[in-house]
């Protein structure tokens, strides 16, 4: 970054979006942060491309949110959608219609041209082979050379080319250019007050067991040094957060919501709801809650009150959250505004072990969704998205991306490093309407956290440090190096019917009066007649 000639390329991207300045707003200058440089260029990526016709592209997403224009409603967004002359048509999705209505929609013909999707493997072969949704040109890798890059750091992508015989599906890698750590692992952790802990005698380590989090829960219950009173629950947890606990304790830490399949050392495949260690883990939890050291009414909290009790209202000594530098920079602001704390002085970021004295999990496939399209979307546009694509993948469209606008909300130092002018506090995503449509354009925002000057350089080390201390808390056999594809592609209406949220069943089982092993018996009776389908098919394709 310090040669010339990729200065003058950074500034003459700058320059030729066209709304660069328009209706931006100078930020106040506060305490800058220096993020660290980005390597490589693409120089000349714009030369001899013809954007003159303009062209409207449908798309869906969750997360929209649809008071906001992602046309021209900002700066931000004017630049980019000037520059590839496109006017966007949303469709706003929940969590919860997510998966139903695209489902309707693709099956029925009816599909936007470009949509988000939380990808499901058989469905996809369904929608593949049925050519229900779009196959791109066999040319593509050449066209659009960022965009296949991407798509390398997702061995899912490649084997899904192969079953396809062709790329039907866009993953949105979670890691592109800055891998943490050589396996990847879950990114939740516990948030602890250090301070609290300091004044009940504990000194925080790096990595702590489940029942040492509930020890320490104990001793800063009986000590209360926030003096929050007799009330006082240490641990605030919502429901969804439930299975870190659980997933902690054993080798089923999985892929997803029907995850808890796995292959055991024999060789066999197993049910981790049955497993000793699922149970050890509901007796630990059961006698927290019992004992009033989690949340009374952790049941009922919804996002974000569970981590408001942390940050804002001070009610809370150990919270669950993603140990990411933007959730890191989140608590930072709302302690120093809602309790004029310093998050530095108070907190300490801890990762969750067995009671094996290990980490465990299961490796992550480093994407978050895909991006598909339409059959009914024609070549033209098809070839706008995916060379707009193609430049949010380069350097460039990364900085933008994560930075905003050259000039106004970062620039590059003599060194050319990255320079943040936000205001101290200030978040790019309120200021302009980047999420969904921009953040989650095709790279996720997760892989840019190391270098965005937006974050505390400590808290990007700290989350890199935190990988790297998962990875090393690990064994083999308790973290596995490989992925079990037997069980992530499987599929079947067994496994359909046997799927359930484990979240609410475990909560459950930990707030049901009674003796909590014989209550946890009888579920794992009741459950047994909808997996042991479910083990006979994984067991038969060995």
């Amino acid at each position: 970054m310090k040669k010339k000639g990729v200065l003058l390329s950074i500034l003459l991207i700058a320059v030729s979006l066209s709304a660069v300045s328009a209706g931006g707003k100078q930020a106040q200058s506060g305490p800058s942060q220096t993020g660290e440089k980005i390597a490589g260029s693409t120089e000349g990526w714009f030369a001899g491309r013809d954007f003159k016709e303009h062209m409207t592209i449908e798309h869906a997403d969750v997360m929209i949110d649809a008071s906001r224009d992602y046309t021209s409603g900002d700066a931000f967004v004017r630049q980019w959608t000037n520059t590839f002359n496109i006017s966007y048509k949303l469709t706003p999705l929940t969590f919860e219609n997510w998966a139903e209505r695209l489902r309707v929609w693709i099956n029925s013909g009816d599909a936007p041209e470009m949509f988000a999707w939380n990808y499901v493997h058989g469905e996809a072969i369904d929608y593949a082979e049925q050519g229900m949704v779009k196959k791109l040109p066999n040319d593509w890798k050449t066209k659009y050379p960022n965009l296949a890059k991407t798509q390398t750091n997702v061995p899912l992508a490649e084997l899904d080319e192969k079953t396809f015989g062709g790329t039907y599906f866009l993953f949105r890698p979670l890691y592109a250019n800055n891998r943490p750590a050589k396996k990847l692992s879950n990114h939740v952790s516990l948030y602890i007050r250090k301070d609290w802990a300091k004044a009940a005698g504990v000194t925080l380590p790096d990595a702590m067991k489940i029942s040492e989090v509930i020890e320490l829960a104990r001793k800063i219950k009986a000590a209360d040094p926030g003096k929050v009173g007799s009330n006082f629950s240490p641990i605030v947890c919502r429901t969804g957060w439930l299975n870190l606990f659980v997933g902690s304790n054993n080798q089923y830490n999985g892929y997803n919501a029907n995850g808890v399949f796995y292959k055991g050392t024999d060789g066999k495949y197993h049910w981790g709801g049955a497993d000793q260690s699922t149970l050890d883990v509901l007796k630990l939890l059961n006698g927290a809650y019992r004992d009033g050291l989690l949340d009374r009414e952790f049941y009922t909290i919804q996002d974000p009150d569970d981590l408001g009790a942390f940050y804002t209202v001070g009610r809370s000594a150990i919270a669950v959250a993603e140990s990411m530098a933007w959730r890191m920079t989140e608590f930072d602001q709302h302690m120093k505004r809602d309790q004029n704390l310093n998050y530095d002085d108070t907190v300490q970021v801890v990762n969750l072990l067995g009671e094996d004295g290990y980490y465990h999990d299961q490796l992550r496939l480093n994407y978050w969704g895909v991006i598909a399209f339409s059959p009914k979307i024609s070549d033209k546009k098809l070839d706008r998205i995916l060379q707009m694509l193609d430049y949010s993948c380069t350097d460039e469209g990364q900085l933008i991306l994560r930075c905003g606008i050259k000039g106004v909300d970062w620039e590059l130092d003599a060194s050319g490093n990255i320079v943040s002018k936000l205001e101290a506090g200030a978040s790019l995503w309120e200021k302009y309407a980047m999420l969904p449509v921009y953040v989650n354009m095709l790279i996720l925002s997760d892989d840019f956290q190391f270098s965005d000057p937006n974050y505390k350089k400590a808290y990007r080390d700290r989350t890199r440090d935190l990988f790297v201390n998962r990875e090393q808390q690990s064994t083999d056999e308790s973290f596995p190096p490989e992925v079990d594809w037997n069980m992530v592609l499987h599929a079947s209406r067994a496994l359909n019917m046997a799927s359930m949220d484990y979240a609410n069943e475990y909560s459950a089982l930990i707030v049901k009066p009674g003796d909590i092993e014989a209550n946890w018996r009888a579920w794992v009776n009741e459950k047994m007649p909808m997996i042991q389908p479910v083990i006979d098919e994984l067991n038969a394709k060995k």
